[in-house]
């Protein structure tokens, strides 16, 4: 079988250039802020990922982490130590080949690595860090589909989680596909392969918006119908959504609104803006640039830029709940 050496160059355009973001226009808005190690156990532990350019990391002192996303240590009904887990979604935790069911504080053990993973009902739909995907059946308590794919040496970036999708399983592969399953035939029916020019990425973006299909890499977001794909090309670097439309930021400093039939709605240019954790809060979106600038974007992409917070974008910076989450400091947005 093949391997692929994927080598994420367009993670580091934002970051290889002297040139940085300077706006035309801020004003000084400090947050409200606490820097405790205890009340950001207390509220990110589960849930903190790690800034994507970074592909090592040093921990601190006192912090637990794994260089990717933060680690909480688990105990059953007994009180009995599980061991260290990721949480990866509300339901699910992993640790290797190790998956934790969080409602039922249930340990599956699995042939690999996991490198992500959705549950719906009693079954877990499984990509392992090999590349290969599987699913679980808690009720039969074995794996009843198992489907190896080319394997691939990848770095750590934004991975996508798979999606039950009326009757399929769609499969967000490390190597630019889309592995589809049919849970009517329980058969599996193809890969669709989103890579262009034989550069290789991961899916990085996997969701369903207003009842239509997107995925993406960081390459391209197409939109999905049995019948025909539609696709936007450029290199992206987040991709979020609300109900109604979807929003790429991109690593030029662009943000792109398109509709849910990917026609592209608006755009604006915030020059040399490498853009961390964009996320929602009260209808608006908030991002930190590398050079400590925080941005509010309203759903129409108007723009706020705001200084006079010591942000440390060499550490770990996520944005959740009106919150941002940045080293041992969390800072309030509302």
């Amino acid at each position: 079988m093949k391997k692929f050496l994927l080598i994420p160059v367009l993670l580091f355009l934002g970051c290889s250039s002297k040139n940085e973001f300077i706006p035309e226009n801020s004003k000084k808005k400090v947050l409200l802020s606490k820097a405790d190690i205890k009340y950001l156990q207390d509220y990110t532990k589960k849930t903190l990922t790690f800034k994507e350019l970074k592909l090592k990391y040093v921990k601190k002192e006192n912090f637990l982490d794994d260089g990717v996303r933060a680690e909480w240590v688990y105990f059953d009904e007994n009180n009995k130590e599980l061991g260290k887990f990721k949480k990866i979604n509300k339901d699910l935790a992993v640790n290797g080949e190790k998956l934790l069911i969080l409602t039922q504080k249930k340990l599956v053990k699995l042939p690999y690595m996991v490198a992500s993973a959705t549950k719906n009902s009693n079954l877990i739909a499984i990509v392992f860090e090999n590349n290969s995907i599987g699913i679980y059946d808690l009720k039969k308590q074995k794996l009843i589909f198992y489907r190896e794919n080319d394997p691939v040496i990848v770095t750590k970036y934004l991975k996508a989680s798979p999606v039950f999708y009326n009757e399929l399983i769609l499969f967000p592969l490390l190597t630019s596909q889309i592995g589809i399953y049919d849970l009517k035939t329980n058969d599996f029916i193809r890969n669709i392969d989103l890579s262009d020019d034989n550069l290789i990425n991961n899916i990085i973006y996997l969701n369903i918006v207003n009842n239509q299909l997107f995925m993406a890499t960081p390459n391209k977001i197409v939109l999905f119908d049995p019948n025909y794909l539609i696709d936007f090309k450029g290199a992206i670097k987040h991709v979020i959504n609300d109900d109604k439309y979807i929003y790429l930021f991109m690593v030029d400093g662009k943000v792109i609104k398109f509709d849910t039939n990917l026609k592209k709605v608006k755009e604006i240019n915030l020059p040399f803006a490498d853009f961390f954790a964009p996320e929602f809060c009260k209808g608006d979106i908030y991002t930190v640039t590398y050079n400590k600038y925080l941005i509010k974007i309203t759903k129409d992409l108007n723009v706020s830029v705001y200084s006079g917070n010591d942000f440390d974008t060499s550490e770990p910076l996520k944005i959740k709940d009106c919150k941002i989450y940045n080293s041992d400091k969390v800072y309030f947005l509302e």
